[in-house]
């Protein structure tokens, strides 16, 4: 990876770091910056830049899951054939062992250029004894996503649908803002339009309550860059683990409300650099949490409290 600059951008899991832990936001956006280049890389950048990767077991369950759907889909737009669950069930497994068995040596650490598709596992890094009957569960319910998601009414609906009505499979998509000149970025799991009419489908592999606001995020994305009207726009959030479905639309107040949210979002975060036309940043403008119990499950505490 060559030379480039760090160009501030908008999403929805930025917003969401740079409330949780300032310290934290600074370490993954700026402090890891250039990170990837084992060769050129300082000491401190090179291993926030490792540590960024890091995913935890619910995280990799997520990804898991994601990253299989989004095979099935693409295999069955371009074929016309869904993959068998047996084939796509051996598929997941024989990838999440190589996956376990790569994290678990610590691969990543020697790995020069991108870490993005490394695995990289946080309780191989800082939770070395996790009981085998942990890992056990966690595949468990990857499987249990992916039996919920073959009888999810997902697939009949893109089966019946021309190649030309699925907008987007697991793509991060960037735009610019009509409100705001920043650029910002969505990752749609899956959209496709119906004659007017845009359908937009979020996978959630976890139990809880999801936030809403992450809903609203991809009806403004479909509202200001796909062009469609807001009662054209529908969010399905599909729960492949607790095994429903609940569908989200906004109206014309409540999108007024998210652009206000992330015009201030967007003039908070740069109120915390030294100059936010540069977008460069100082560490110790960045203050950490007090809250000890987001510092446990933190990827950087490994050198967090080392550095100043």
């Amino acid at each position: 990876m060559g030379d480039f600059k760090n160009e501030f951008s908008w999403s929805y899991s930025r917003d969401v770091l740079f409330n949780e832990c300032k310290r934290e936001y600074y370490y993954n956006y700026y402090g890891s910056w250039g990170g990837w280049d084992k060769n050129k890389a300082d000491n401190v950048t090179r291993t926030l830049y490792v540590l960024k990767n890091l995913q935890n077991r619910w995280q990799w369950k997520g990804s898991a899951v994601h990253n299989e759907i989004e095979r099935i889909l693409k295999e069955l737009v371009s074929t016309g054939k869904l993959t068998p669950i047996d084939k796509s069930k051996s598929r997941v497994t024989e990838i999440m062992r190589n996956d376990f068995r790569s994290s678990r040596e610590g691969l990543y650490w020697n790995k020069n250029g991108s870490l993005r598709d490394e695995p990289a596992l946080f309780e191989h890094q800082y939770r070395p004894e996790t009981p085998d009957e942990i890992w056990k569960r966690n595949y468990d319910e990857v499987i249990l996503c992916l039996e919920n998601f073959y009888q999810s009414q997902v697939i009949e609906e893109i089966t019946e649908l021309p190649k030309e009505g699925v907008l987007s499979i697991e793509s991060m998509a960037g735009s610019y803002f009509a409100f705001n000149p920043e650029l910002y970025y969505v990752k749609l799991d899956l959209a496709y339009s119906i004659e007017d009419r845009i359908k937009i489908y979020d996978w959630k592999t976890g139990s809880g309550n999801s936030d809403e606001n992450q809903f609203l995020i991809y009806t403004l994305y479909a509202y200001e860059e796909l062009d469609y009207d807001l009662d054209k726009i529908t969010v399905i959030e599909l729960n492949l683990f607790e095994n429903y479905t609940k569908t989200h639309t906004f109206n014309p107040e409540q999108i007024d409300y998210a652009k206000k949210h992330i015009n201030k979002s967007i003039e908070d975060m740069k109120s915390y650099l030294i100059n936010a036309d540069e977008n460069t940043a100082n560490m110790t403008d960045f203050p950490r949490t007090k809250d000890r119990k987001t510092c446990e499950l933190c990827k950087f505490q490994k050198i967090c409290f080392d550095l100043e």
